[in-house]
């Protein structure tokens, strides 16, 4: 699934290293994917391979704009209200890009004494397992171009993200805002467990629910499934589609830790 790229050469920190390669040979139909990101019925074009190249968004780089446009147009489109700046601390986000435009984008918040922009909603549910000693991460901010859905793109995306996350920051758990609708795909491709009951997001003036992934569970799942995709045609989550443990320590190198 994952082309392996030769060590980058030394270049300007505002350039944009290209961390996979994934191609996406399949068109597959995403519903919903978060609180509000919803698509119209388009069928993705499925004519040759397509090589999706994901990179890290730097704080300077040419592509911040886009990947602004590509988050708004997408929540817009079902006519909620808009997030926050990519500027907040603790933060990484992780592109797709295809012939110079990004597709999709994933972010993750590591908590710190700033918090998560989900304490707003789920304040008492994170300062539980705060208190129990876990060291939280949100994901959020998932847009995906409606021509672009694959599995192996969006495993790509999460898995990079929780590589940054766990092995290098140290988190112990993912926690995600979602739209009740959105449910199905997270709790039966990625395995999330819903965390508390329904509330009203006022970022986005949407309606949340709180899913809950422990890493240890990630960690046993990629033991059972990880790197498999191709002996599980029948495995319904997408952690089969994982890196192999000497690509996840070319993936921590290449994010510069």
């Amino acid at each position: 699934m994952f082309s392996k790229l030769s060590k980058p050469p030394v270049v300007e920190e505002s350039a944009a290293q290209t961390l996979a390669e994934v191609t996406a040979m399949e068109s597959w139909r995403f519903d919903p994917l978060c609180i509000a990101e919803d698509d119209p019925k388009v069928d993705a074009p499925n004519n040759k391979p397509s090589k999706f190249r994901l990179k890290m968004l730097m704080r300077d780089g040419e592509r911040r704009r886009e990947t602004e446009l590509l988050i708004e147009k997408r929540y817009a489109w079902r006519g909620y209200g808009k997030l926050g700046s990519l500027e907040e601390p603790n933060q990484l986000t992780m592109n797709a890009e295809l012939f110079g435009r990004v597709y999709a984008t994933l972010t993750v918040n590591v908590d710190s004494p700033a918090g998560l922009a989900l304490d707003k909603t789920y304040g008492p549910e994170a300062a539980r397992l705060r208190a129990q000693g876990r060291k939280l991460c949100e994901f959020g901010r998932f847009a995906i171009d409606p021509s672009a859905r694959s599995k192996r793109l969006i495993a790509s995306l999460f898995n990079l993200l929780y590589i940054y996350a766990y092995r290098v920051k140290g988190c112990t758990d993912i926690l995600i805002e979602i739209n009740p609708r959105h449910r199905d795909f997270y709790e039966k491709l990625l395995e999330f467990k819903q965390l508390s009951g329904e509330r009203m997001c006022e970022r986005v003036k949407a309606p949340a629910l709180l899913m809950h992934l422990s890493c240890a569970t990630i960690e046993q799942r990629l033991r059972e499934v990880g790197g498999r995709w191709r002996e599980l045609p029948d495995e319904k989550s997408i952690y089969k589609f994982a890196f192999a443990p000497d690509e996840e320590a070319e993936m921590i190198n290449r994010l510069g830790y």
